[in-house]
């Protein structure tokens, strides 16, 4: 079987344009999350203007992952990330710990089929873990976010965080902390999913929706 490299068509430009616009608009969340943060006391922004402006990049940024998700399934991009991969995906993961303790490289199982013109294989396994952790995620900050603004219509989910965190003895700061900590949560999984975009030489596809691949005929 031959095996050369080819310059291939990886991301749409729609793709990449709501890829960057939820990197931006989670930014903004975090520069003015903590200006209304009860927690961690790093203001940039005056507490009211924080408020005002956070509610209203959150209400954008849910509007641009609903969209992206639509997007996500309607394109068939989706079918590299199904939930039949899962367990794929974590013994890969396993593997490529395995292999970071060792000091080796894992090799990447991306290929390309040149003569059907399309990926026979277009993720690293580990993608697969990571989009459901994104997934998971933003529904949480989601529902969470909603909670802290209507109180009345998702009561529900103050319940929930309370049952979760009964010592601190009101359910809208339950539900705050719990805001607070998938925000952390966020940044740290941007933070891992920087590094191995780093790392597999995914970056430069994301800003011109090119990339070298593996081809196979």
């Amino acid at each position: 079987m031959k095996n050369n490299m080819v310059t291939v068509k990886r991301h749409t430009s729609l793709y990449r344009i709501l890829h960057w616009a939820i990197a931006l608009q989670v930014i903004l969340l975090i520069v003015s999350g903590l200006g209304v943060s009860e927690y961690i006391p790093l203001a940039v922004l005056g507490r009211g203007l924080a408020r005002n402006f956070h509610i209203v990049i959150a209400m954008l940024w849910t509007g641009t992952i609903t969209f992206f998700v639509y997007y996500f399934v309607m394109s068939g991009e989706y079918k590299w990330f199904g939930l039949a991969k899962v367990g794929e995906a974590f013994d890969f993961f396993v593997h490529e710990f395995r292999q970071f303790v060792r000091g080796k490289k894992v090799h990447s199982p991306i290929r390309y089929n040149s003569k059907k013109r399309a990926y026979a294989e277009k993720v690293i396994p580990t993608e697969v873990l990571a989009w459901w952790g994104w997934f998971l995620l933003w529904s949480a900050m989601v529902l969470t976010g909603l909670a802290l603004l209507f109180p009345e219509n998702f009561n529900f989910i103050n319940r929930v965080s309370l049952a979760i965190l009964p010592g601190l003895g009101n359910a809208a700061a339950a539900t705050r902390f719990i805001h607070l900590v998938l925000s952390l949560g966020m940044v740290l999984f941007a933070m891992i999913h920087a590094y191995a975009s780093w790392t597999f030489g995914m970056v430069g596809s994301m800003v011109s929706g090119m990339n070298k691949e593996p081809a196979t005929d």
